[in-house]
């Protein structure tokens, strides 16, 4: 489903293999909490997606896992920004600085969040990982 829906939408995506169950446990016992059923499904189809020029449209499992930790506990971040504990960050702005993620908080919301690293913001910019993509794929997502 998930690689039909990219496909809809640009012939020049490049997938992955299917996640290994053990990729999925270590990033999700490593963060302390389950990552959401679409992108399990997602990931499960394809370890992640990169667009024609190199960006990650999905981050793989590991990029996933090594992101979220480095946003979590680098130092620098901390005393930058506000908390990132609440985040699931698992896709980048090509070139911006941007990233897209879901709240952890309140448990269960498929909502996507993108935060801005120049201001810190977090804003709602669409109601399920389909819908992101989607609408990125067809630049009606607006950073």
């Amino acid at each position: 489903m998930w690689r039909e829906l990219i496909e809809e939408h640009t012939s020049q995506a490049r997938f992955a293999p299917p996640v290994t169950e053990e990729a999925l446990y270590r990033a999700e016992e490593t963060l302390g909490h389950l990552l959401p059923d679409d992108l399990i499904k997602l990931l499960g189809e394809t370890d992640g997606v990169v667009d024609a020029n190199g960006y990650n449209l999905i981050f793989s499992a590991e990029q996933l896992l090594q992101g979220n930790l480095e946003m979590r506990t680098y130092p620098a971040l901390k005393r930058l920004y506000m908390a990132f504990d609440q985040l699931l960050f698992f896709s980048d702005a090509p070139g911006d600085g941007n990233l897209f993620a879901y709240a952890l908080i309140p448990e269960g919301r498929p909502d996507i969040f993108v935060w801005d690293h120049r201001t810190d913001s977090r804003r709602r910019i669409a109601p399920s990982l389909e819908h992101f993509i989607e609408a990125w794929l067809t630049g009606h997502i607006q950073l």
